[in-house]
């Protein structure tokens, strides 16, 4: 290469893509780490919500059944023996 082939010492100005590309990386997964947080939250308010609507729906159900224990006795003791002997024969 001889002298008028090299290039000029000027330095070269262009824009630094990766260090764009890492800052804009960076924000993105703070933002999801934000949202995912978030969705843990909303998670966990359902499960809790879920616990509490499933244990009011068994104290119903345990109502339920004991009300009707109460209005017809034989009926419910013969659906237990039935309940035991379905149990029985499965075994």
């Amino acid at each position: 290469m001889t002298d008028d082939q090299v290039a000029p010492d000027t330095p070269i100005e262009e824009p630094a893509p990766l260090v764009d590309e890492a800052l804009a990386a960076t924000d993105r997964k703070t933002e999801n780490q934000d949202e995912l947080r978030a969705l843990r939250l909303e998670v966990a308010r359902l499960k809790d919500l879920l616990h509490a609507a499933a244990s009011g729906a068994g104290r119903l159900a345990m109502e339920e059944f004991r009300s009707k224990v109460r209005v017809q006795p034989i009926a419910a003791a013969a659906a237990g023996g039935f309940l035991a002997f379905l149990y029985g024969v499965t075994r």
